[in-house]
């Protein structure tokens, strides 16, 4: 069966095929965002025109897009009596803390559609108020009045003792719709956190299922015996009937490709540590990641927390097809919003009008009007400078100089963006290397990667469709994470902690027809000491008090040996086997041929430079090239600036190195 990895974005939807001689085969179609199956149904039309039966791993952002439109399910939520404004309320916690009108993010449920029940538990798990039969009837009889969607029950300390949302779980089954028990979907403290979870997951059940749900039967009828997998924010995957069980678990699911391939890659290249770079259409998502511990950590989407766990990753609504205007202040500002596929930026000529990030590396030489998408589609220079001259125009500049300060603005966004997983986490970014994918990430990799002191830059094969790649690559996987709460037991009482975890994510992946000998089992526990409230991650194993104080150290700057230390959770992750595609390659040293010479605008000065182009796909492992250089590829486009020089490995990449 054919194995294929389509990706959803805001602009382009990425299809990878990997073929029988070992190479893989990209299609790149623009997103259909009326209904984004039908973009990925045409991408599998074109990688199996013959209509066989193919595997589909997708990257889906039918959860994003849902959480950030409101476009969600009705939802009647249920608690325990005297928290029914539990969600409105939410944090007091403030992104911007000078403010006059801060902004939050709760959701969005109306207190007409919030049921009360009459029960407790104490923080120890013990009865407080028992929930009784005839309680459980009235709320049944509540819920159905409201004619939900979906059902979400949190109750309080669920996590500790799940027996009342068990008893209210099998009663409202008789109601016939998904119902969301905070216990199954987040077992973990926070209780605002595991609610907002619920009613997340419960929201996006009506809509996440029936949309992949469909599209499985739509790619069965078109290729009897097809399967399809999604993608989960962990970073593996899971068969369709699975995924959509918990549908707050497919939050990220687009982003965690990206980071999957970038680690399989890494651990190939022999990298430790690294920060990914992949800026799309719409945004740009980085990371911090090691090869020796791939972290997992609750998401937030928007500025909606979730205890859902998936891969670090950090987004900013800035991508190649942000619009760029002018802020009340009136100067130039960059996103979040975005002229998404359709009508595009405006040197797509396809109806867009307004400035975006694409338009300005069009106008600055960084772009090609003949050499975008292998010259399959050809840019309007002139739709970019009339867009550009209506944005500059009320500052009194040229459409060059506009262009020039969104590029700036833009790079910018990222930098902090860079700046916030690393040396935010107490992370020196001059130790690791920046991998830049995405359709955009090149054009901005190496001046990023200059700001930040960094020595290296990996652009991958197809860049532009990296999470692609990623979803070949990627395993079956369950993730699990329980709170504990506790001075640090011993290693044999917290082997019984993953215990459990470990029985139901071995169950999970049987259930797809893994044997037990291909599942691996990564352990990892969650630490602080004594009234902190920073948490660290670490394997669990032997000398792990001592690993913490150490981590301690390299985090915060200082040790605590005297003061107790605390288990906070334990997290367990359940793997299936996965495979890679980074074959080393024989290199061969030679100087790269360039195919044309433009002038190009580098963003470290203000005159553009005469520059080589070349074409990656005519490059062999060996090729060498020196900057001022531009390399052009099907799916991006990167930047070789002065003092850079390029050479492709023997993976295939792209490596850009500084000269010392």
């Amino acid at each position: 069966m054919q194995r294929l990895g389509i990706d959803t974005g805001g602009t382009f939807t990425d299809a990878i095929a990997l073929q029988d001689d070992g190479e893989l085969r990209l299609v790149k179609l623009a997103t259909t965002r009326e209904d984004a199956s039908l973009a990925v149904l045409d991408a599998v039309q074109e990688l199996a025109p013959a209509g066989g039966a193919v595997e589909l791993v997708h990257g889906t952002t039918h959860a994003t897009n849902a959480l950030l439109t409101g476009e969600l399910g009705r939802v009647v939520f249920v608690t325990t009596e005297g928290f029914a404004d539990l969600l409105a309320v939410g944090r007091q916690d403030r992104d911007e803390v000078y403010a006059l009108e801060a902004s939050t993010s709760r959701p969005e449920q109306p207190a007409s559609r919030v049921v009360e029940v009459a029960e407790r538990f104490a923080a120890n798990g013990e009865v407080v108020q028992a929930l009784t039969a005839k309680e459980t009837k009235r709320v049944v009889a509540a819920v159905k009045k409201l004619r939900p969607q979906a059902v979400a029950v949190a109750t309080l300390f669920a996590f500790r003792n799940p027996k009342h949302e068990q008893q209210l779980g099998r009663a409202l089954a008789k109601l016939g719709v998904p119902i969301m028990l905070s216990h199954e979907v987040a077992p973990e403290v926070r209780e605002y956190e595991r609610a907002t979870t619920t009613w997340a997951d419960a929201a996006l059940a009506p809509v996440v299922r029936v949309a992949l749900m469909s599209l499985g039967e739509r790619l069965r009828d078109r290729h009897p015996g097809s399967q399809l997998r999604i993608m989960r924010s962990d970073g593996g995957t899971a068969e369709v009937v699975a995924a959509v069980e918990h549908p707050v678990q497919l939050a990220l699911s687009g982003p965690a490709g990206g980071l999957g391939a970038a680690l399989s890659l890494a651990q190939a290249r022999g990298d430790q540590q690294l920060m990914t770079l992949d800026m799309g259409g719409t945004s740009t998502d980085v990371a911090w990641l090691s090869t020796s511990l791939p972290e997992s950590r609750p998401l937030q989407v928007g500025r909606l927390g979730l205890l859902a766990r998936g891969l670090p990753i950090h987004t900013v609504g800035t991508g190649g097809g942000s619009l760029a205007h002018l802020d009340a202040g009136g100067a130039i500002a960059v996103g979040p919003e975005s002229a998404g596929a359709v009508p595009g930026p405006a040197c797509y000529d396809r109806g867009g009008v307004a400035a975006t990030v694409t338009d300005a590396h069009l106008l600055c030489g960084r772009l090609q009007a003949k050499a975008f998408l292998g010259g399959d589609f050809t840019l309007a220079p002139k739709a970019a400078c009339t867009a550009l001259e209506e944005l500059a125009a009320p500052l009194g500049i040229s459409a060059a100089a506009a262009a020039k300060q969104v590029l700036s603005i833009a790079t910018a966004d990222m930098e902090r963006a860079l700046r916030r997983v690393s040396l935010a986490e107490g992370r020196d970014p001059r130790q690791a290397v920046l991998y830049s994918f995405g359709g955009a990430g090149g054009l901005h990799a190496a001046w990023l990667a200059t700001n930040l002191e960094m020595q290296a830059v990996v652009v991958p094969p197809i860049a532009g469709a990296f999470s692609a790649v990623g979803l070949l690559e990627a395993p079956a996987r369950r993730s699990y994470a329980q709170s504990v709460l506790q001075n640090l037991p011993t290693a044999k009482m917290r082997a019984s902690l993953f215990a459990p975890l470990q029985e139901q994510g071995i169950a999970a992946l049987q259930a797809e027809g893994l044997s037990r000998r291909s599942i691996r089992i990564q352990r990892k526990v969650e630490l602080r000491g004594a009234g902190q409230a920073g948490v660290l991650v670490l394997p669990e194993g032997p000398k792990l008090l001592q690993r913490f104080h150490e981590e301690h150290e390299r985090r915060f700057g200082y040790r605590r040996e005297d003061a107790a230390v605390e288990l906070v959770a334990v997290n367990l992750t359940v793997d299936g086997p996965a495979t890679s595609q980074w074959q080393a390659k024989c290199v061969h040293c030679h100087k790269a041929k360039a195919f044309a010479r433009y002038r190009t605008w580098f963003g470290d000065a203000d005159q553009s430079l005469d520059s080589d182009w070349y074409q990656r796909e005519s490059m062999k492992p060996g090729a060498t090239l020196q900057g001022p250089a531009v390399v052009a590829e099907y799916s991006a486009t990167t930047l070789v600036p002065p003092g850079w020089s390029a050479r492709i490995d023997r993976w295939n990449c792209l490596v850009l190195e500084r000269c010392s």
